[in-house]
């Protein structure tokens, strides 16, 4: 079992590792840890790290956002940025992309309704995640952990010189 800080923490290491931006990392980060918190959907997110990162293409409508292309984790934030600017629709362009953009919007207490790839502006009230442990599977958090591991620095004795770690010699 985890806390959701550790989740997040490592979330936004394993983005970082994944070659997302540090803004999006940290937006993965929250969406996960409310994510987690209201239905332990730890695949999701793996399948945001693993999915390729690319530039989104969206048309900006008067009145609703429409993305033709993207990776969710680069989309998510954009559609709830339209909605924090008063937009109050937006069509998607994957089905897979539904559920990580609807967290996005609901971690900002947006609430909205979904039919396949729309989403909309709904007055129903936005679950508040629990703020126990968590439990994530070991499948997704090895996915998790790998990323990670790409942003630590390699051990040498160089960087123990530069202040890395404990130092030539580890005395306490």
């Amino acid at each position: 079992m985890l806390s959701l800080n550790e989740v997040g923490g490592i979330v936004l290491k394993a983005g970082r590792g994944a070659g997302l931006p540090l803004g999006q990392a940290e937006d993965l980060a929250a969406v996960a840890t409310y994510l987690l918190g209201i239905s332990g959907k730890a695949k999701v997110i793996t399948n945001a790290l693993q999915e390729p990162i690319s530039e989104p293409q969206i048309d900006w409508q008067d009145d609703r956002v429409v993305v033709q292309a993207g990776s969710a984790s680069m989309i998510a934030p954009i559609i709830r940025d339209a909605f924090l600017m008063g937009y109050d629709s937006a069509t998607l362009s994957d089905l897979s992309h539904v559920w990580l953009v609807g967290a996005a919007l609901a971690n900002d207490r947006i609430a909205l309704q979904w039919d396949g790839l729309h989403l909309s502006r709904s007055d129903t009230e936005v679950l508040r995640p629990k703020t126990g442990p968590v439990s994530i599977p070991a499948d997704d958090w090895d996915v998790w952990s790998a990323l990670a591991a790409k942003t630590y620095v390699p051990e040498s004795d160089a960087s123990r010189l530069a202040g890395a770690g404990a130092g030539l010699t580890d005395n306490d």
